[in-house]
C-alpha cells in the first residue's frame, strides 16, 4: 500500500492550531486520513447539535421561570376570588337577612293595621245586631228588621272572609287570656267555680289570636265562699 504524509487536520480542528505552527509531521494512509476527517465532521456535527439543544435549554428554562411567576400570579388571582367571593356570599346573606327582617316587620305591620281596621268593623257589627234586637221587640217593622238582618248576615259573611270568628264561651271555664270577668255571680248548685254563666259582650278571634276578649258573668259557689269566711 502507498503511503503520503498528510498535515494532522483532525488536531487543528480540535484544538483550532494552523499548520504553520506545527512542527512535527506524521505519516498516514488515505483511509486513516477519511476516518479522521469522518470524526471530525461528526464532532463538529455533535458540538452543532448541543449548542442548538443548549439554546433550547435556556429557551425551556426561561418558559419556566416564566411559569413560576405565573403560577405565583395565579395564586394571588385565585385568593384574590376568594376574597371577593366570600365577600359577596355575606353580603348576599345579609340581604336575605335583611329581607325576611323586612318580611316579618312589614307582616307585624299589616297584621296590626288589619286588628285595628277589624275591632271597628266588629264595633258596627255590634251596633247593628243590638238595633236588631230592638227592631225585634218592635211591632209592624217587619221589613225594617229584615233590611236589618241582609246587614248582619252580609256583615258576618265579611268577618268571616277576613278571619275572624265570634268566641261561644258560655259553659267554659273561666280564662284569663281570653275572658274578662265582669261580674260574679253565686251558685247554690253543684256548679264548679269560675265556669262561664253568661256572656255579656262577645269575644272575637282573628285567625288563631285573641281579637277581643269576652265579657262574661262567672260562677262562684256558696261552699267556697264559706270555707273562706
Amino acid at each position: 500500500m502507498k503511503i503520503s504524509v498528510f498535515e494532522d487536520y483532525f488536531d487543528d480542528i480540535l484544538n483550532g492550531r494552523g499548520l504553520s505552527q506545527r512542527s512535527d509531521r506524521i505519516t498516514i494512509s488515505k483511509e486513516e486520513y477519511k476516518k479522521l476527517l469522518e470524526i471530525a465532521e461528526r464532532y463538529e456535527s455533535l458540538a452543532a447539535e448541543h449548542k442548538r439543544i443548549k439554546s433550547q435549554n435556556d429557551v425551556l428554562l426561561k418558559e419556566l421561570d416564566d411559569l413560576k411567576d405565573d403560577g405565583r400570579k395565579f395564586k394571588e388571582l385565585e385568593e384574590e376570588k376568594e376574597k371577593y367571593l366570600n365577600s359577596l356570599l355575606r353580603a348576599r346573606a345579609d340581604l336575605e337577612n335583611y329581607k325576611k327582617i323586612s318580611e316579618r316587620e312589614n307582616e307585624k305591620y299589616r297584621s296590626y293595621a288589619m286588628e285595628k281596621i277589624l275591632t271597628k268593623l266588629i264595633g258596627h257589627y255590634e251596633d247593628l245586631t243590638r238595633a236588631l234586637n230592638i227592631l225585634n221587640t218592635l211591632e209592624n217593622a217587619e221589613h225594617i228588621k229584615r233590611g236589618f238582618e241582609m246587614l248582619v248576615n252580609n256583615f258576618e259573611k265579611l268577618l268571616a272572609e277576613e278571619g275572624l270568628r265570634p268566641m261561644n264561651c258560655k259553659g267554659e271555664k273561666f280564662d284569663p287570656y281570653k275572658h274578662e270577668a265582669m261580674m260574679v255571680e253565686e251558685c247554690n248548685e253543684n256548679l264548679p267555680d269560675n265556669i262561664i254563666l253568661e256572656e255579656l259582650d262577645r269575644g272575637w278571634y282573628y285567625k288563631d289570636k285573641v281579637l277581643k276578649p269576652a265579657r262574661v258573668k262567672v260562677s262562684k259557689c256558696n261552699n267556697s265562699m264559706n270555707l273562706k269566711n
